[in-house]
């Protein structure tokens, strides 16, 4: 069974799209419903994240979400792979500011968390291994052998189906 942790633009992407809390809450029961049968997680720090914020996905979060969903991101393994990354990142981006804007998110968190967890990350970021202004997270996980994949792959592997019931002919 793979395991999913949700990166904080997947969430974003999600409210301000598609998946707009009043045209589909069928989609954040998902998230909720396959985090119960310990499909779906993110991490503590994608949470503070989501909480600077000040709309209806923070309501959600502090309302709906569990604070089982939130996986701590300080346990030593973690720390270790996190520091690994961190090198990676300042050895193969020459851009002071791409190196510490990356350094200043989340991102590199979850990766570690993937890597030492066996998740697939979810975010909606793609490759590209001639992006030098930003650290890609694709790019991250490619290089650290983390799977990632978009929400909308996540979806389809979890089987989630939205829609109406057939009109009477």
């Amino acid at each position: 069974m793979t395991k999913y942790l949700i990166d904080s633009n997947s969430f974003i992407v999600a409210k301000n799209f598609h998946y707009a809390f009043d045209l589909c809450p069928g989609f954040w029961n998902a998230i909720l419903r396959h985090h119960q049968s310990d499909e779906v997680y993110s991490i503590d720090r994608i949470r503070d994240e989501l909480l600077e914020g000040n709309d209806i996905l923070v309501r959600w979060v502090r309302r709906k979400v569990p604070t089982s969903f939130f996986i701590p991101s300080d346990q030593p393994a973690i720390v270790a792979e996190y520091a690994r990354i961190m090198e990676w990142v300042a050895t193969n981006y020459s851009r002071p500011t791409a190196v510490s804007s990356f350094a200043a998110k989340a991102d590199r968190w979850i990766i570690a968390t993937a890597k030492v967890g066996g998740f697939t990350i979810v975010c909606e970021e793609v490759f590209d291994a001639l992006q030098q202004k930003r650290v890609p997270n694709p790019n991250v996980c490619h290089q650290f052998g983390v799977p990632y994949c978009t929400g909308v792959n996540m979806l389809r592997s979890l089987q989630v189906k939205f829609g109406l019931r057939k009109l009477p002919a």
